[in-house]
Formats: C-alpha cells, structure tokens, sequence
C-alpha cells in the first residue's frame, strides 16, 4: 500500500465536434467526490473542430485545473499523443467527450492506484446509455451487448489479454508505460483509415512486456449513444470498423490462403453468407435473431476492407 503522499493525476480527453457533449461530460467532472490530497488536472485536446469546442473549455477555467492542447492532424492517436506529451501526471486517466462519469469515478481510480503502486494498467466499467427514444428493434434487445461495453464483474481482478482488457472512455495507464507505449497511428480512425483499436493495442503491449494490470469495477462510467447512432447503417459501420481492426492486428494468420482481389476466398464466401442470413431473418425473425447477423456481416465487411487497402 503507497503512503497517502500526494500525487498528480492527468485525466485525458480527446474532442472532435462534439462541444455540447464535452460541456456535459467537464460538468460532471467538476461535481466528482475528490481525495484532499489529490493534485490534478484535465487535458482536453482538440482535435481539429470546427465547432465551439475552444469555448466550453474556456468556460471552465474556473471551475476546473483545465488545459486545452490543440492536434491539427486528424486521428484519435495523433490526439491522445499529444495528450501525453502535455500531461503532467504520474498516471493518465482516460476518458472521452460523450460519457457520464460517476461522481466516485477518478476516487476510486486514486485508491487503486496506492493499493497497487505496481500496476500499470487500471479500467474500469462502461455502460451503455441510449438517447431515447429507442427504436423498438432495439430497446430490451438481448443481443445487443452495447457499442462499448466493458464489466468483468464487481470485484477487483487482474486485466488479461486473454479477454479481460480495458478500452475506449474508461482506462489509465501509468505515465511512464504511457509515454514508452505511444499510440499507433495506422489506427484510431486518422484520415484514409477506419480501425478503432489503438488504446487495447497499447494495453496489450505493455502486457506482453510483463506491466500488471487491475480491473477496477467501482471506476464506473456511462458512454451515451446519440439517436444517430442507433441505426442499422451505423451498426453496420461500426462493427466494420471492428473488423478493421481484427485483420490489422492478425493479418499474419491468413498469410498463404487462397485470394480473390486480395481478400481470403473464405471471407467473400462467409460474407455473403451471413449477408443473405441477415436479409432473411430480417423478414421473419425478431430483432435478437438477425442484429447478431449484421454484427458479423459488418465485422467480416471490415476484414475484407482492410484486406483490399493492404492490397492497394
């Protein structure tokens, strides 16, 4: 257990033309129950908007020990790059510009972090909130697990890269792995690309290198899904961007297959597969039969265009 000495922490946020959500998430930061002795601050880049973001940050300079950098090239790892050049603190708490953060959020974080002064990684829980109204094909639908969901249950355990890994609005990483792990910038949705996966990428690699790593369930947090995104074009976008990533962290694994136009002959024949088992259950199933298909379809859809650029 660390002494109660105090620490500097850094929360991170990354923006991009979403300034009436990032002024909802900076309130909510303001009203967090904090530690006495917790020194602390709030790097918000922006990431080229061309929205009012600047203004809400300013808004807050008196109500938070906020700092805005500004990253001009397109691209959530050229953005959180830049965040952990500029931060300041012993460990980089995580989190986006559409979230809710609960008000014990980054206390629980700091009492984690003096009881295991060793770990490098920490995560926490993110729930799914969806704007209503909530399309019927949707709402109370068991297949949909959310868009980036992340509970491993309401005890404290070990991350693993065998499916225990933190991601997206809710993770830490200490600031001396963070600045020897930098983000890949072939991911993160820059410019020419689509793959998210840029932040489980650093996680696994600090992992691998033996860093330690602890779940933190009370470390919770809400992710809200705008009414836009609740829609099949955007599921299936998505979940493509899913894919991406996958082909792009295992394309050695289909290395000496058979290929059409660059791609394995297996994933054309599975995507249209599972393309004519979306349409079908899409006409006489429910909800819960055929959103999964579409997952899958999008995922596979993913794969095949990461293939073709490669080829390109």
């Amino acid at each position: 257990m660390l002494e109660r000495t105090q620490m500097l922490i850094t929360v991170a946020i990354c923006t991009l033309d979403h300034a009436e959500s990032l002024r909802r998430t900076l309130e909510l930061l303001t009203a967090m129950r904090l530690p006495d002795d917790l020194d602390w601050e709030v790097v918000v880049v922006n990431n080229g908007c061309t929205d009012h973001t600047d203004e809400i940050i300013k808004a807050f300079a008196d109500r938070l020990p906020i700092r805005r950098k500004f990253e001009p090239q397109r691209g959530l790892s050229r953005a959180r790059n830049r965040a952990v050049d500029a931060a300041k603190g012993d460990y980089i708490v995580w989190t986006d510009d559409d979230v809710i953060v609960d008000p014990g959020w980054l206390a629980a974080y700091i009492e984690a972090f003096r009881r295991w002064p060793n770990a490098a990684v920490f995560g926490g829980k993110i729930v799914d909130r969806l704007a209503a109204p909530v399309p019927k094909w949707l709402a109370g639908n068991e297949a949909f697990k959310g868009f980036a969901p992340c509970d491993f249950g309401d005890e404290a355990v070990t991350l693993s890269i065998e499916g225990r890994l933190p991601f997206g609005p809710n993770f830490v990483v200490r600031a001396t792995e963070q600045r020897a792990f930098r983000y890949n910038l072939e991911l993160g949705h820059a410019p020419g690309q689509r793959r998210r996966g840029e932040e489980v990428d650093v996680v696994e690699r600090i992992l691998r290198s033996g860093g330690l790593g602890y779940w933190i369930p009370q470390a919770r947090v809400e992710h809200c899904a705008t009414q836009e995104q609740q829609t099949i074009r955007y599921f299936k976008s998505f979940f493509a961007t899913l894919g991406e990533y996958e082909a792009f962290s295992s394309g050695s694994l289909v290395a000496g297959a058979p290929r059409w136009f660059g791609v394995p002959r297996w994933a054309w024949r599975r995507l249209v597969e599972q393309w004519l088992r979306y349409r079908i259950h899409r006409l006489i199933s429910p909800a819960s039969v055929w959103l999964p298909r579409l997952m899958i379809y999008g995922i596979i859809w993913g794969k095949i265009r990461y293939w073709r650029s490669e080829r390109r």
